[in-house]
């Protein structure tokens, strides 16, 4: 940097922010701002005259007492200032008034020696270089002083300010007395003290101070955030009222004139509005700006000690710095002002009925509709029970989320069954700012919810709740002998048994709260078509099990629930399906070793086991058709065909997520694909057919059945439909769907 311009900016720094000029006698104020003595003095005594015991910092506006005798004459000189001012001096032709360190004449010093750290005058500088001993120190004369020079002028040691001590060097500082001295004070007035030196004492100071800088550069930035926040919800707010501002226009114009005066006082009312929080803005901002100033004040006095790394400097300021800056951090919370949230919102009566009286209002208020919430319970259940009552909460908040209750607010909920019409639902207002919202479906189906704050829409409030029949058919089974069909139902935890046309007959087992059925068939082993369930037990967490199992077993019931047997306990690790063939013989998908197993008639011997690959996902349903197994793989999406010794021959047809397989009385392979939301009939080679036309209907397909009468019967777990499918010259049609009613 070019020395005129170094000289420049030093000048700038030394400058008082009073009078604008060079600072003389400069003091520093707790603050750490420093002015002349004398601008301070007068500044003092202005306030004197108005009866005030307080001035203002000029700078950071930090409250001060005046000092007794209405002078700063004792407040501290800063060591840099000080320093500041005398290499000024030599750069605006003051050498004059700077005094030879050398000798005791008032000769105007022309030199500095950088070895000695001494200003010169010409007779002394002459004897410097005649002198063996100082003849090779670097010397250089003000007048030819570089860029370089000055900055070594400004980092010399400090010099002792004690009388006839002025030439030495502060090189200890004090511990008992927390001062820094050369060494004539500390044999003369120091003599016994713990004494250090002064570069090791000033770095613990600078860690200090730099660890409260740091303190305090981490509140501006959250002071700047939350003022940022701050207009941002004003800027939001605004935008609010501008829009309500609009909808009271584009009303007003659909009205006649008696109207007018209505869109004039709305308007009126926003302005005062908009001019009453623009002002608790604007005062808000002020008070951030105060605090941010005051803030960045400490660490621009902080960082400018630690920066220049002058050990006097460091020690002098380290009470002042961190004492003022404990302080600043110290000072109350500003809160943040939150403006009202503003909707127009006209009355129904204006736009659809009367047209000519009557009036929109204005609903001005801290609800925030995009940070009000829905939730607990049911709320968001995508499916329930026909005859489930549906609960949950809504809680109405401000911009900042907090939860907030303005009587004024409007909570509205919609929820329309599958016919279209509206269902009434009970809103219980808690006067707190929540609202407990109870309804219960009237209609199995598809029932939609939206929920309104203010005519608003509350963010994530409209959904759909499937509301489905008390029971669910899980998988479905029919015996070939009698006719009658079993029902696996999941939900309920019972096994029921129906005739050929769907009407109930009986519940063969009810397991309780500990067991679930996942598939049922019929055998022909024992007495006439006895039922065999795969049942999953869900015991809760015991000393002897301490987790939940959810380990599945296969029982046989007879068709009036009188029980007979478990089998397999000792080869089947998790079964999850099962078929009979003609034969009599079992077929087992066991998910507990991804195996698909053939039992005995009996269940009590392993005749056979055979999968895919090691690496393959769990069988899902197995059944025996042309001396082949068709084993569907829900999970990898795929069904597969093995001979009749278990070898693995190919794939047939492409699906997302077969379940349930049967055969119709073509031959044919009907597949339920429950991801796909569809039933497909191809051959057994794998040649695509047809989809049964369900439509709307199916939304997990996961279990099918052919009758006797050779009609197909579909499971749905979503819906908890069964479905029904004639097969005509045309294909298969769709008859009709049941739900499976007690």
């Amino acid at each position: 940097m070019d020395v005129q311009q170094l000289f420049q900016n030093l000048k700038k720094e030394a400058e008082c922010p009073l009078c604008l000029e060079t600072v003389k006698e400069p003091k520093t104020l707790p603050c750490l701002h420093s002015f002349c003595l004398n601008c301070l003095d007068k500044h003092a005594g202005y306030a004197r005259r108005r009866r005030e015991t307080k001035i203002k910092c000029p700078v950071c506006l930090t409250d001060l007492n005046i000092p007794k005798g209405d002078t700063f004459c004792d407040f501290p000189t800063s060591f840099h200032l000080n320093r500041l001012v005398d290499v000024l001096a030599l750069n605006d032709g003051d050498a004059e008034t700077q005094t030879c360190n050398s000798c005791d004449d008032t000769s105007a010093v022309t030199s500095y020696c950088f070895v000695c750290q001494s200003l010169l005058c010409s007779a002394c500088f002459e004897a410097h270089q005649r002198l063996k001993a100082t003849r090779g120190h670097r010397n250089v004369f003000i007048e030819k002083l570089q860029a370089k020079d000055v900055e070594e002028l400004m980092h010399r040691p400090a010099m002792c300010t004690q009388k006839y001590h002025q030439n030495e060097a502060l090189e200890y500082y004090c511990q008992d007395c927390k001062v820094s001295v050369c060494v004539k004070c500390g044999f003369v007035s120091h003599n016994g003290h713990a004494m250090v030196d002064i570069e090791e004492a000033a770095i613990d100071c600078k860690n200090k101070i730099s660890e409260v800088v740091k303190k305090v550069k981490l509140q501006v930035a959250v002071l700047e955030t939350q003022m940022k926040r701050q207009t941002e919800l004003m800027n939001k707010s605004m935008a609010e009222i501008y829009d309500a501002q609009a909808k009271v226009t584009k009303t007003v114009d659909e009205l006649v004139k008696i109207l007018r005066e209505h869109e004039k006082a709305v308007e009126t009312k926003l302005k005062q509005v908009i001019e009453t929080q623009q002002r608790n803005h604007e005062g808000r901002l002020e008070v951030y700006q105060l605090a941010i100033s005051r803030l960045k004040s400490c660490v621009e006095r902080g960082e400018g000690v630690v920066q220049r790394n002058v050990p006097a400097d460091i020690l002098q300021a380290e009470q002042t710095i961190i004492g003022h800056s404990e302080e600043v951090l110290n000072e109350a919370e500003i809160k943040i002002f939150k403006p009202n949230h503003f909707h127009y919102v006209p009355n129904a009566e204006i736009l659809n009925v009367i047209k000519l009286h009557g009036s929109g209002r204005m609903v001005a208020g801290p609800t925030d509709t995009l940070s009000s919430t829905v939730a607990d319970g049911e709320s968001m259940a995508e499916s329930v029970k026909s005859g489930d009552e549906i609960l949950f909460h809504i809680t109405t908040r401000d911009s900042l989320g907090d939860q907030i209750y303005n009587q004024n607010d409007q909570v509205t909920v919609e929820v329309y069954n599958p016919s279209g019409y509206r269902d009434t639902a009970k809103i219980i207002d808690h006067k707190d700012g929540r609202y407990e919202v109870r309804y219960t479906p009237k209609q199995v189906g598809r029932n939609n919810v939206a929920i309104y704050v203010n005519e608003m829409l509350l963010a994530g409030s409209s959904w759909t709740v499937l509301v489905t029949p008390s029971q669910i058919a899980y998988c479905i089974a029919q015996c070939r002998e009698t006719g009658n069909i079993a029902v696996a139902d999941y939900d309920n935890k019972k096994v029921l048994l129906y005739d050929c046309r769907l009407n109930y007959l009986r519940t063969i087992v009810d397991f309780g709260p500990d067991r679930r059925p996942r598939c049922v068939a019929f055998t022909k082993f024992f007495l006439a078509s006895n039922v065999i369930v795969i049942h999953e037990d869900t015991s809760p967490p015991s000393k002897k099990f301490p987790v939940f199992s959810h380990v599945s077993k296969i029982s046989v019931f007879s068709q009036h629930g009188h029980p007979f047997m478990g089998i397999g306990g000792e080869f089947l690790r998790n079964p999850c399906s099962v078929s009979v063939k003609n034969d009599g013989r079992l077929i087992v998908c066991d998910s507990g070793d991804r195996s698909i197993k053939l039992l005995s008639p009996d269940g009590t011997k392993l005749l056979k086991s055979f999968r895919a690959s090691d690496d393959e996902a769990s069988p899902w349903f197995a059944l025996h058709a042309q001396e082949k197994y068709f084993v569907s793989y829900r999970t990898g999406q795929s069904v597969k065909v093995f001979n009749e010794d278990g070898v693995y021959l190919h794939d047939i047809g492409e699906f997302d997520g077969p379940a349930g397989l049967a055969v119709d009385k073509f031959n044919n392979l009907i597949a339920c694909d429950s991801d796909a939301k569809s039933v497909e009939v191809i051959t057994l080679k794998g040649i695509f057919i047809t989809s049964l036309p369900a439509g709307k209907y199916l939304e997990c397909p996961c279990s099918v059945v052919v009758t006797n009468d050779g009609d197909v019967l579909i499971a749905d777990v979503t819906s908890g439909l069964i479905l029904k499918f004639h097969h005509h010259d045309s294909g298969y049609q769709f008859h009709e769907k049941r739900y499976l009613i007690l």
